[in-house]
């Protein structure tokens, strides 16, 4: 999290009906706190607010609800009676190659032969490409799966269709105009699908056509039963990964997949842990896998081959698995260098250009740029200027590219405007992948900036804080952790609850960080001299001085650090201070 210091950003409490807080608390036996933060989340009901802080596999709605799926299945049971291979096609950042995974293995565990293939984001770029359509049926496939990809991919399935290999699609993005002509498709966002929950990642969807196909082959008897729960840990590093909200089913993914991934039965992620650095003891929870997991497995589908991630995830070898582990290091290593070099060029020119720095989105090119790496970039640009960026790498006169947003804009419907200057593009409303030829790079430029001015204004101001209550010193506690703790996984969707401190006093503000990275550390006191310590990271502006007094919006947390473990203050932001009824800016 970015903190700004920024004045236009309101605080906002949101204070429940006194109503619905006594019914929910006594139907759940739960603290008003902890009620009014589940009814401001939209859980209001007492089974609506139980669902969600105690996730059940018996929630999981049917994956027969998903258009396509009664066909795909059917086919996958086909194929097992013939023994027809199975080849599976993935994408290479974490979603893709963790869906993968899990999808390879249950096959083989389940009898079927299978093999897939990973596109190099360097050579072949996202999704199908004809040779390995042509690969796949050269070693004997009939059908092939795909997973996180092939709802863009109209001429490959065409093709696949010709030399005789059917095409199951799964996939979760956007469904573009023309659906490709494949054997099924499943994809949550087809209007005919009726499945309730609409923004599963690629694994998810993965996940749910292997539900079907076990439920379908324990009805038939045709082979041993595998226990699905194994795989919910790979599909709870691809969820959160691919930033998907964690509510619903996914909520429901994580939690259970959090619990195998703390249990590290598998060799592949109990490898890639121990290169983490967790504190003995420590719990791995979402944010581990946002930021410390997740970086390690997308580094080597960056700027590297992609099938040893799947590799790393499908091994039964400790040695192997050890190997694969620290390879993704050095890759993660490698990827870290890279991203600092193509950020601070793109800083340099918007610092020299005053056009970019008025423009409506940050939109640029550039020969010297790893195209594996601009689309961290650009998530670093647009959170710190506030735009949309679309960074592009070029390589004989074609660019490669990748964006993302901010809240409100779709980036998806920005591209389909300006598909006549694309050779192709795909991927979500915030993050979009996108092919163009070298001398169309000028015109994009201007119909975006066109249709984001007619279309979508971008706001002039930062979003607001919405606040969960305000608190006193001696309540951030651990009494209030454990309470907290009931609404994990937080992430996406379900964000960390965030509170105001009011009329805090700054004893002493320290710069820590490295790679060009700014955080600050605080120390902070009350009028009683109870004090706390206190956090900032990635903080951006003019920095507090000690001796002030200060209202502070800022989420709880426990810091383990050489074994010992502290509850600090997480700063969101910050404001001269106000008597502790009313700070100032909060309704």
């Amino acid at each position: 999290m970015t903190v700004t210091n920024n004045q236009s950003r309101m605080w906002k409490i949101k204070e429940p009906q006194p109503e619905l807080l006594k019914a929910l608390c006594a139907e759940l036996g739960i603290s008003f706190r902890l009620a009014s933060i589940l009814i401001n989340r939209g859980f209001d009901n007492p089974q609506s607010a139980h669902d969600f802080l105690y996730p059940s596999l018996h929630n999981l709605p049917d994956p027969f609800l998903m258009a396509g799926m009664e066909k795909a299945v059917d086919r996958l049971v086909q194929a097992f009676r013939r023994q027809e291979k199975i080849f599976v096609f993935g994408d290479y950042d974490m979603d893709g190659i963790s869906a993968t995974a899990i999808l390879v293995d249950y096959l083989r565990r389940t009898g079927f032969q299978a093999d897939y293939s990973i596109p190099s984001r360097l050579t072949d770029g996202y999704g199908l490409n004809l040779e390995s359509v042509k690969k796949a049926k050269l070693s004997g496939a009939d059908l092939a799966v795909t997973v996180d990809c092939g709802i863009s991919d109209y001429e490959e399935i065409v093709a696949a269709n010709s030399i005789g290999l059917d095409i199951i699609v799964t996939d979760h993005h956007q469904i573009p105009e023309k659906i490709p002509p494949a054997f099924a498709i499943i994809n949550p966002h087809l209007e005919d699908c009726c499945y309730p929950d609409k923004v599963l990642a690629g694994v998810g969807v993965a996940f749910n056509l292997m539900m079907a196909l076990r439920k379908r082959l324990r009805q038939t008897g045709l082979t041993k039963d595998v226990n699905l729960l194994q795989y919910l840990d790979l599909v709870a590093l691809g969820t959160v990964a691919d930033v998907m909200p964690l509510t619903g089913v996914n909520r429901i993914f994580v939690s259970f997949g959090l619990a195998e991934i703390n249990k590290s039965y598998r060799r592949g992620l109990r490898a890639l842990i121990a290169l983490c650095h967790f504190q003995r003891g420590q719990l791995i929870k979402a944010r581990d896998l946002a930021f410390r997991l997740a970086p390690r497995v997308n580094a080597v589908g960056r700027i590297a081959d992609a099938g040893t991630a799947v590799e790393l995830f499908l091994t039964k070898d400790q040695a192997v698995a050890t190997r694969h582990a620290q390879y993704l290091e050095e890759c993660n290593e490698r990827r870290r260098q890279i991203e600092k070099d193509i950020k601070n060029e793109v800083d340099e020119l918007i610092s020299k250009d005053e056009s970019l720095i008025s423009a409506k989105v940050v939109l640029l090119a550039s020969e010297n740029w790893h195209p594996g790496v601009v689309g961290i970039v650009s998530s670093r640009i647009a959170e710190s200027y506030g735009k949309p960026a679309i960074l592009i790498a070029l390589e004989n006169g074609v660019g490669r590219g990748s964006g993302r947003s901010v809240p409100g804009l779709n980036l998806v419907k920005i591209l389909e405007h300006c598909q006549s200057q694309l050779i192709r593009f795909g991927g979500h409303e915030q993050a979009v992948g996108l092919t163009v030829a070298e001398e169309n790079i000028a015109t994009l430029r201007i119909q975006i900036e066109d249709f984001i001015s007619s279309s979508e204004p971008l706001q002039a101001k930062l979003s607001d804080i919405l606040l969960d209550g305000i608190l006193k010193p001696n309540e951030v506690n651990h009494k209030l952790l454990k309470e907290l703790e009931l609404l994990q996984p937080l992430g996406q969707g379900n964000p960390e609850p965030a509170f105001i401190l009011p009329s805090m006093q700054l004893v002493k503000a320290t710069a820590i960080g490295q790679s060009g990275k700014r955080h600050m550390k605080f120390i902070f006191a009350d009028n009683k001299n109870t004090r706390l310590p206190g956090i900032a990271f990635n903080f951006i502006g003019t920095c507090p001085q000690a001796g002030e007094n200060l209202d502070l919006a800022f989420t709880p947390e426990e810091n383990i650090w050489q074994g010992k473990s502290e509850i600090r203050i997480n700063l969101v932001d910050f404001r001269p201070g106000q008597c502790p009824e009313h700070p100032k800016s909060t309704s």
